[in-house]
């Protein structure tokens, strides 16, 4: 392990915007009356209140005694309300020592602990509270475009991958859009790896930034040596600990890339180091969250991996857990040695779709054995969709509800068209369709000019007005209306001829009738 190289990528990185809290010590503790009384004493410099699971009494001077059950607790460190007796309570700090915690997000609230039967974790949370008093800030780790968020348009649900991803259930409905509650947001970044349009970015690095931090060190490391680098990503707490003590022991051909949180890079990144010229990745997960399970991370491996595959490359993007430095090690050593693709120029971009794309296309053109596609699993960010011509009217419903501009309609023509490289399989257009003609088919087209293209999806000869003859809606779907309604008992004899006019004839229609 070079250090010419790891200094090439140190940089300063400021948050844009930061988060305030405010503590003024307000302890509630949740528990039997036994646990309240045993760490109580370790809490001295807060002002104590406790709800007491069972009927024991608690004799202490320092403890205000909330005679009643817990009906609810929400909010965060220097703004927790709990619902007791029907009254609403603000607390600074939660010790839930209760069998079952009250909050059941896998990654807690700042200011909330919960160590169950864990005394490791009880004494770490007893020494940590009485810190708590006084104002702290942390990072606004996310940004949101909603503008290109496939969640929900009109009313119709499409994507929801954010949200059930977030283990700290920051993220919520909100109308079309989804709300991140910066408050609850920890930064561990799995929103931003399923999320398949870029809506949901990692801001503390923003990914430019993080490409042309691998971009420099690869190059300095170019100059060094002519084996491809094995690409080890980092967290900048017990991972980096580690390396501090032993990364010394890695060999010159490994390039160590630290970051806050391991989950702030996902498919992009990986897919960029592998067109810049790396042999491979690992990210390691050295148990810093012991809450976290990263499973979107490892499925967004997975999908990586499938789309190397798909071009003859083998799987190079690795999963490693733990803090066992001897391990880790000893995977590096064992992973295969491989000719790595001549390197791609690309500067980093904040666009993880732009991004992907961009080292797939690289790494096509070098594959060993390339296929035209490949077809994906659901959920995927990428596919295009099938539409049943017999059934499609195109009512345009679908045009209109596409978050991301995927299907266009053909202006002054009664076509449909369809742009892959802009869909993102939310679904969205497949919900909305009233004949249901239309199915989603994730798959990889590796030629992304083909990709780019619009392609005509359908389109059916014009009907017109049998009034004034102007062109106002397709044959099908005024065969579809009148075949429908002319059983009915208000559209019969002329009734039913006017559904053929145009919308002001109709009105002419009825008007002479009357």
């Amino acid at each position: 392990m070079h250090n010419v190289v790891l200094e090439a990528g140190r940089i300063e990185i400021h948050p844009v915007q930061l988060i305030e809290f405010e503590s003024r010590g307000r302890l509630l503790i949740i528990g039997s009356a036994e646990a309240v009384s045993a760490v109580a004493p370790h809490c001295q410099l807060l002002t104590i209140s406790a709800v007491v699971t069972d009927d024991a009494a608690i004799s202490s001077e320092i403890v205000t005694v909330l005679n009643s059950d817990l009906v609810s607790l929400t909010g965060w460190l220097g703004e927790f309300d709990a619902i007791v007796a029907g009254q609403s309570l603000r607390f600074d700090l939660i010790l839930d020592l209760s069998d079952s915690p009250i909050l059941k997000h896998k990654v807690s609230p700042l200011g909330y602990f919960a160590p169950g039967d864990n005394q490791q974790a009880l004494a770490e949370a007893l020494q940590q509270l009485p810190d708590l008093i006084g104002i702290f800030d942390k990072p606004r780790y996310f940004q949101y475009k909603p503008n290109i968020c496939a969640h929900s348009r009109r009313g119709i649900s499409g994507c929801n991958q954010c949200l059930e991803a977030c283990p700290a259930e920051a993220i919520s409905h909100a109308g079309d859009e989804v709300r991140v509650d910066p408050n609850l947001c920890q930064g561990c970044g799995s929103c931003v790896a399923v999320c398949p349009s870029g809506a949901m970015n990692y801001a503390l690095p923003t990914l430019d930034v993080s490409l042309e931090r691998l971009r420099s060190m690869m190059q300095q490391y170019a100059e060094l040596e002519t084996q491809s680098p094995h690409i080890l990503i980092h967290d900048e707490a017990n991972a980096q600990t580690l390396l501090e003590m032993r990364g010394h022991e890695l060999a010159n051909n490994v390039i160590t890339f630290s970051i806050e949180e391991i989950g702030a890079l996902s498919m992009p990144f990986w897919l960029a180091a592998m067109a810049y010229g790396a042999a491979d990745v690992t990210v390691w997960d050295a148990l810093t969250h012991s809450d976290h399970d990263w499973l979107e991370l490892q499925q967004q491996m997975q999908l990586s991996n499938e789309l190397l595959k798909g071009m003859g490359y083998p799987a190079a993007i690795y999963w490693h857990q733990g803090n066992d430095f001897s391990a880790l090690k000893s995977h590096l050593q064992q992973l295969p040695e491989r000719e790595a693709v001549s390197p791609s120029l690309f500067a980093g971009i904040d666009n993880k779709r732009r991004v992907s794309t961009m080292a797939l296309s690289h790494l096509y053109e070098q594959a060993p054995a390339p296929q035209a596609e490949i077809k994906l699993e659901k959920p995927s960010p990428f596919g295009e969709i099938l539409v049943d011509k017999q059934a499609c009217t195109l009512c345009m419903s679908c045009v209109s509800v596409c978050p991301v501009g995927a299907l266009v309609d053909g202006v002054d023509k009664p076509q449909l068209n369809f742009i892959e490289d802009l869909c993102v399989q939310c679904g969205i257009c497949e919900t909305a369709c009233p004949e249901n003609t239309i199915t989603l088919a994730p798959r990889y087209l590796y030629q992304r000019d083909q990709a780019r293209q619009k392609r005509l999806l359908h389109e059916e000869a014009i009907f017109h007005c049998i009034s004034c003859a102007k062109p106002f809606a397709t044959q099908k779907m005024i065969d579809t209306i009148t075949a429908k309604l002319k059983d009915h008992h208000m559209f019969q004899g002329a009734a039913l001829e006017q559904l053929k006019m145009c919308e002001d004839c109709r009105v002419k229609a009825m008007f002479k009738k009357g």
